[in-house]
């Protein structure tokens, strides 16, 4: 004799849902996340298959947001995901025991998307560093990364040679400019762009962003003066404006005393005023206000020596120090390796957390014992800190604004 009961349908059955899921996880997790676990776990109890097209389906989801749920609750480890094939979507969920998750441990350690889809991606082999820029660039996005942009970046850091700060620096950029979570075809836009201008360590892209900022200062206020309210400069007026800068070495208060020129013009052009400044700039080198001007190539001599020199001086007090106090040596490499951990917080979002505030602590910390060491040596504070004949300009001979600095003016007025 069997005994058995009637097959009744699946939706008559009862689900077992652990109270620590919903007192721990449920409350502060998206609802359709919530919805894509609590619909699969029902199939879970009661061993029947059920793929993410089907989730999606009788959910009324996007696919991409099915697999978003799974990615969020693989993050809280709550599930583990079992690949199944090269494809980064392929793969089956199991569910973890919450209580021995919560008082045992997980029994399989923990690892981020990123690690397990590039073991199954047979394309390529990541390097450690390859798999430290997608984690990082994980908790900038907020998401995982799909196989295509794995791809991409693998390329930007192993075959362009671009460094990590670098592609890190690209996503800072393209949420500072469109305001909201990165866009892959927009990041790649600026990567290549960086790329081809041969921007390839962060050293070469803060000096090129430095000095993009700077000019873009000085065609706003070009513009301002010229009338041009409500556009941007296109890439032939930005070249034009470029050679005043760059070839002609003016400086901004020039420039906008040609900018009065067209004052009665209807219609004034950036052509208009370099057709002014060339014929000031090839005259007999006396500016509009009668004064001999230096040459570009004298400017730049002349203040490149004092940069040399200042450098020697700096080159030497750190050679001192160091030979006197090794300490202080140690403290420097100590800061150099603190830093970067701090700026991948910064631009991953987390300069809020326990961590960036210990490493802000400790290199503060650092700080304060270098100085007092100092201090009590009979140095200034400031003995290790770049040394400056003009702080204004940083021996340049101009401001970060354009505008020629009172030290060149004075060498000018000393000619």
């Amino acid at each position: 004799m069997k005994i058995y009961k009637n097959k009744t349908e699946l939706y008559l059955h009862d689900t077992y849902i652990e109270n620590l899921f919903i007192n721990e996880y449920m409350i502060p997790a998206n609802g359709d996340y919530v919805k894509v676990y609590l619909f699969a776990k029902m199939y879970l109890d009661k061993d029947l298959t059920i793929y993410n097209e089907t989730l999606a389906k009788y959910l009324n989801l996007p696919i991409n947001q099915v697999l978003a749920a799974w990615d969020y609750w693989e993050s809280k480890k709550v599930i583990r995901k079992h690949y199944t094939g090269s494809n980064p979507d392929d793969f089956d969920v199991e569910f973890v025991c919450l209580k021995q998750l919560m008082y045992k441990g997980a029994e399989e350690p923990a690892r981020s998307s990123v690690e397990k889809t590039s073991e199954k991606l047979n394309s390529a082999v990541f390097s450690n560093d390859a798999l430290r820029l997608f984690n990082e660039i994980e908790k900038i996005t907020g998401r995982t990364l799909n196989s295509r942009e794995l791809q991409d970046i693998k390329t930007w850091l192993e075959d362009w040679g671009l460094s990590e700060k670098v592609i890190l620096k690209a996503y800072d950029t393209c949420i500072k400019d469109r305001k909201k979570k990165p866009d892959h075809k927009y990041i790649s836009a600026i990567v290549r762009s960086w790329y081809e201008k041969g921007l390839f360590s962060s050293e070469a892209l803060e000096n090129y962003l430095s000095e993009h900022d700077k000019k873009h200062s000085i065609y706003k206020r070009i513009f301002k003066a010229l009338g041009f309210v409500g556009r941007y400069p296109t890439e032939e007026e930005k070249r034009i404006m470029d050679i005043w800068i760059d070839e002609y070495m003016l400086d901004i208060s020039t420039i906008l005393e040609a900018c009065k020129k067209t004052s009665g013009i209807s219609n004034p052009s950036i052509n208009y005023i370099h057709t002014i400044l060339k014929d000031w700039k090839e005259g007999s080198q006396v500016s509009p206000s009668g004064k001999k001007k230096l040459t570009a190539a004298q400017i730049d001599k002349l203040y490149a020596d004092i940069r040399a020199e200042n450098k020697r001086i700096s080159d030497n007090r750190q050679a001192e120090i160091y030979g006197a106090f090794p300490r202080i040596k140690e403290i420097d490499e100590e800061l150099r390796e603190l830093n970067p951990k701090r700026l991948k917080l910064v631009l991953g979002g987390q300069s809020k957390t326990s961590l960036y505030k210990s490493i802000e602590t400790e290199m503060e910390n650092l700080r304060k014992e270098k100085t007092g060491t100092l201090k009590r040596a009979g140095y200034p504070e400031d003995y290790l800190s770049p040394v400056y004949t003009c702080p204004r300009c940083r021996d340049t001979g101009f401001l970060d604004n354009g505008e020629k600095c009172v030290c060149l003016t004075q060498k000018l007025l000393n000619m």
